[in-house]
């Protein structure tokens, strides 16, 4: 396949650069919905919520988690931004069962008066733990 063709994917992390590929199309999870983009795209800035990523290479669809961050995408690059990433073979399916089952509980068990910012981290971290899950149910 030709360069023009192929987007380069990169995903960021505090810690540096988590993933770096060439791929024919990527869909991404925005606080606006799921998106896609391929090679010609028209830039884009979104906020990025936790949720799967999924990548095209060489034919094959492959699967990444993300956390919350910023996406920017271009006609040749697509940027992600996030505190968290996990690759399938990352994801171990007990300790992360056990952390969606201990947010759950700490949902359940937030006083209605808390903040709101409260409730709004426990789903974040809910939300983490459904995205390692979907990718580790597919490896």
């Amino acid at each position: 396949m030709a360069d023009a063709e192929l987007l380069r994917l990169e995903i960021a992390t505090p810690v540096g650069l988590a993933l770096q590929t060439e791929c024919e199309s990527i869909a991404a999870p925005s606080v606006e919905g799921e998106f896609g983009v391929y090679p010609g795209h028209l830039p884009l800035l979104a906020a990025l919520r936790s949720g799967v990523v999924k990548y095209e290479v060489e034919g094959r669809s492959l699967l990444a988690a993300v956390g919350p961050g910023f996406v920017e995408a271009g006609p040749e690059k697509v940027l992600l931004l996030t505190n968290s990433f996990a690759l399938p073979e990352q994801v171990d399916v007990d300790s992360v069962r056990a952390e969606l089952q201990e947010a759950e509980e700490r949902l359940d068990g937030l006083d209605p008066d808390a903040p709101r910012s409260d409730m709004e981290e426990v789903q974040r971290d809910i939300e983490w733990a459904h995205a390692r899950l979907a990718i580790a149910a597919h490896d």
